[in-house]
């Protein structure tokens, strides 16, 4: 099951609140990317049901930035929202969370958004943009095509190709 991009935005945002950190909109959709990334290429599946776009700084989710573009480049101070069912029945904005979408696969979501963090939770904002921006990443193809969303094949081969480096390496 994809997650909404909000639930493992507001994860990383949990994470980094228990790190005494706060993150900026550039980090948020890195890690989301990577955390999709990784998904794709350890279960075949998508982590988060919306599409990627190759925007100038690297990949972004477009429902985060809607959901965090009041913050500009400062820090983050508010959990994203969505517009949709509330857990009252209610039509209305909700916090949406990993455990409120789907609690039997919660544990594993919320082990890999945990693992991302520690692998990229501390790298500066521009560090976790040049990572995107390498030769041969998926945003640096669909940028150079001028393609309109990031192919999640095209994601989880690289994300694979990493696997395997890292396994080799």
């Amino acid at each position: 099951m994809a997650y909404r991009a909000a639930s493992i935005a507001n994860e990383f945002l949990d994470l980094a609140g228990q790190a005494g950190r706060k993150i900026t909109q550039i980090e948020i959709q890195k890690l989301t990317y990577f955390a999709h990334g990784w998904n794709l290429a350890l279960t075949q599946q998508p982590l988060i049901g919306e599409l990627i776009e190759p925007w100038r700084y690297g990949p972004v989710v477009r429902t985060l930035y809607e959901s965090f573009r009041k913050f500009g480049s400062d820090p983050i101070t508010e959990k994203a929202v969505s517009w949709g069912m509330a857990p009252n029945g209610k039509f209305g904005y909700e916090t949406p969370s990993i455990q409120s979408e789907n609690l039997a696969a919660d544990l594993y979501a919320r082990a890999l958004v945990r693992n991302v963090w520690e692998k990229y939770g501390s790298l500066a904002p521009f560090k976790l943009v040049e990572i995107t921006h390498l030769p041969d990443s998926p945003w640096k193809k669909a940028f150079d095509r001028k393609q309109t969303y990031i192919k999640n094949e095209d994601i989880r081969a690289y994300f694979e190709s990493l696997m395997v480096t890292a396994q080799n390496g």
